[in-house]
């Protein structure tokens, strides 16, 4: 048996970051590099005004004319760290929640589809068939998002205190009740520690 270390990739980078100032061109930027939209999520029973990560969008067009080249080198730059990636917000690359910038909240956006399939295929044909990918499948996730992941063989992930306290007996969190193909994690940076 061998340890394995496993990474974590963000869909999303920050605005001030070096990728963004340096590709301007790959992210949803008018011209003087201020974002024209943003990610975020809709508002849940989590948070009454959605969430606005202010982080830059795609321009997904690009990305996809370049065969997904700065994702590629991005993967490829993980997987010398790590033995698995997970990709936090995995549901984004089925598609995500577009909130114009001048906004100051998620209340008002749209969902916009993301690159799917594609981009997935573009990463097996640089990177190899078997994908060492984890898919954070966490909170509201449709049966699209659910096909995205499975057809690429990627486990999605429970979380063990999701499925304990008011949680009923059903719950796929429930150990007993996980599908065989999964990631179990104690809880997320969302959760308090287990001893907490």
């Amino acid at each position: 048996n061998r340890v394995g270390i496993i990474g974590d990739i963000p869909i999303f980078v920050a605005m001030d970051s070096s990728d963004v100032w340096s590709q301007q061109h790959l992210f949803e930027l008018d011209a003087n590099g201020d974002p024209t939209v943003v990610a975020g999520v809709p508002p849940d029973y989590f948070a009454v005004l959605g969430q606005r990560w202010g982080n830059p969008l795609y321009r997904w067009e690009e990305h996809r004319r370049t065969g997904y080249e700065w994702w590629v080198r991005r993967f490829n730059r993980m997987l010398q760290l790590c033995d698995m990636v997970r990709i936090d917000h995995f549901r984004g690359f089925e598609a995500y929640w577009e909130i114009p910038a001048e906004m100051p909240d998620a209340r008002i956006g749209r969902w916009q589809p993301g690159p799917r399939d594609g981009f997935f295929q573009a990463l097996q044909q640089a990177l190899g068939e078997r994908l060492p990918v984890i898919a954070e499948d966490l909170g509201f996730i449709t049966d699209e998002v659910r096909g995205l992941r499975d057809r690429f063989g990627f486990p999605g992930m429970k979380i063990i205190q999701f499925g304990f306290g008011e949680g009923s007996s059903v719950s796929l969190d429930l150990p007993h009740n996980y599908p065989v193909h999964c990631i179990a994690y104690t809880g997320t940076h969302d959760n308090d520690t287990t001893v907490g």
